[in-house]
């Protein structure tokens, strides 16, 4: 097969620079590797077996010194010849891989020779005669050199495995590169020029006789640019027709247009007159709501007016009777005493009632939020709940409904007092307006909890409750079940607004209340300005 690239027209081969990238350089790096994985398991191998075999050795040495020795050593301690004992004991350092030697008796004989080692690493030898035990024969073999020729053997051969190992890799590379890497990379650099300059005529490497795996890729690559040519070709004859296409659509887009500007026209115009139309809808419905609003004034300002009017009336019927009793000069100190007393309660109870009649007038003129004017502060929760219902009073005295309150004294808010004092005010009439139009008593509870930074109010009463219909429509404005009776349907609406937009928090009907009229609210305990 031929494979030259003398009239390769493919420009130069940068193939030297990724040489690390090549497939014949990884074959031989991973041959390398588990070439020296190998070579190194096998001199481990070899190097226990060695080792094995040396201490293997040692012992039956160890067997042939005390069949050996022994006897010697026990005639020389018997007639206690020194001389003879240290020339046996030289005689056995002398023999291979023995590094330690000593002779003791049972008295005070002691003759060694050596560096003495651990004594794991001692073996003990009895030394008798005629039966008798006089003494013992230490030896001790040198590891450390077995160990070291052992490993010595095997570095030897792992050497010569890995050099052969190499040349191995090497041919196998060669082979790889001569039948497999060069052809592929020959071929690669064929398909990118076509690629680059939009050619699919077949590859200048041709099949070979071996009929191989690269011979299968050849073919198929060939397939491919006989198919991809076909393709460009149709191609060319497409974007032919698209130019033509375009011209032709062109002219027809220049016509849609100027039709399309005129449509364009006459719907600004449209759009100008339903915006001029919608603008007096939305006039009309201010004025319409506005009127309603203006209705509802005199029912949401009725209970401080009332209590205004009843006080003045109650102010008026004791200074009556004080005037009577100064006339015919019967007013005791205590009769002064007591009308001065009830003048600062109903003064008080006034000026209260009048603030809270000047904050509705305000309140009403913006629905859609509270502005009553006020700054933040800080103050007591339970004592401002207290305070409130102080206000409505005189309108409790009238029947014998109650309120019940249940919070900390401890809780306090940094938020806008007369914000609340509005809700509480609200709900508390109607559930009086609503909730008890049939009854003429009932208890309405306030629970107040702590939970994460927020007060959770909890307001209910033991009225009638809520139509499926109120539930679903309580919030919305201009909402009445008292339509035509005095009812403006804003009452709940402003609360709504007050708590989500004023106070920050959320209201909701309470679920899990079925007995009468149940609402949770959740107010920050703190908001900033």
């Amino acid at each position: 097969m031929d494979t030259s690239t003398s009239s390769n027209p493919l420009g130069k081969d940068n193939t030297g620079q990724q040489w690390h990238h090549s497939l014949v350089w990884r074959i031989i790096l991973y041959f390398a590797i588990a070439s020296v994985t190998l070579s190194l398991a096998i001199s481990a191998i070899i190097v226990a077996w060695n080792y094995q075999q040396q201490t293997d050795a040692f012992a039956e040495r160890l067997e042939s010194i005390a069949v050996g020795y022994s006897e010697s050593l026990g005639s020389s301690l018997w007639f206690y010849d020194e001389v003879q004992i240290r020339t046996q004991v030289k005689g056995i350092m002398n023999l291979d891989a023995i590094s330690y030697v000593r002779v003791t008796d049972n008295l005070n004989l002691n003759i060694e020779d050596g560096s003495r080692p651990h004594h794991g690493n001692i073996d003990t030898i009895d030394i008798y005669f005629n039966d008798k035990l006089l003494g013992k024969l230490e030896v001790a073999f040198d590891h450390d050199a077995v160990f070291a020729s052992a490993t010595k053997t095997a570095l030897s051969n792992m050497v010569a495995q890995l050099i052969s190992m190499l040349l191995l890799a090497s041919l196998l590379a060669l082979v790889v590169h001569r039948l497999i890497n060069a052809r592929i990379r020959h071929m690669a650099l064929e398909v990118n020029y076509r690629i680059n300059n939009d050619s699919f005529v077949p590859l200048s490497l041709r099949e070979s006789d071996a009929h191989d795996e690269i011979d299968i890729l050849v073919h198929a690559f060939n397939a491919l640019s006989a198919a991809m040519n076909d393709e460009l070709q149709q191609k060319t004859q497409a974007q032919q027709q698209l130019r033509i296409m375009n011209a032709e659509l062109e002219d027809r887009v220049g016509e849609r247009t100027q039709s399309l500007q005129r449509t364009v026209d006459e719907l600004n115009q449209t759009l100008q007159e339903l915006h001029s139309t919608q603008g007096k809808l939305i006039e009309a419905e201010k004025l319409s709501s506005l009127g309603g609003m203006v209705a509802g004034i005199s029912h949401e300002i009725n209970t401080p007016l009332g209590l205004c009017i009843t006080i003045h009336s109650y102010i008026n019927d004791h200074y009556q009777q004080m005037r009577t009793l100064f006339d015919k000069g019967e007013m005791t100190k205590q009769d002064f005493e007591d009308f001065i007393r009830m003048m600062e309660e109903s003064l008080g109870i006034l000026d209260k009632n009048l603030q809270r009649a000047a904050h509705l007038i305000k309140s009403f003129k913006q629905v859609s939020e509270d502005q009553t004017g006020e700054h933040i502060r800080d103050f007591s929760l339970k004592e401002y709940l207290t305070e409130i219902l102080e206000t409505l009073s005189p309108k409790f005295k009238q029947t014998k409904h109650t309120v019940e309150i249940d919070c900390s004294e401890q809780l306090r808010m940094s938020t806008y007092p007369g914000a609340i004092s509005q809700v509480i005010t609200n709900l508390v009439m109607n559930s009086l307006i609503h909730g008890y139009e049939d009854k003429n008593d009932g208890v309405i509870r306030i629970v107040v909890a702590e939970e994460r930074g927020n007060a959770v109010i909890r307001y209910t009463d033991d009225g009638k409750g809520l139509s499926e219909e109120a539930r679903q429509k309580i919030f919305e404005p201009f909402y009445t079940t008292k339509r035509g009776q005095g009812g403006t349907g804003l009452g709940m609406h402003l609360v709504y607004n007050i708590v989500h937009q004023r106070l920050k928090g959320e209201i909701f009907l309470d679920p899990d209340y079925q007995s009468g009229a149940g609402f949770r609210l959740l107010i920050p305990k703190k908001i900033d300005n």
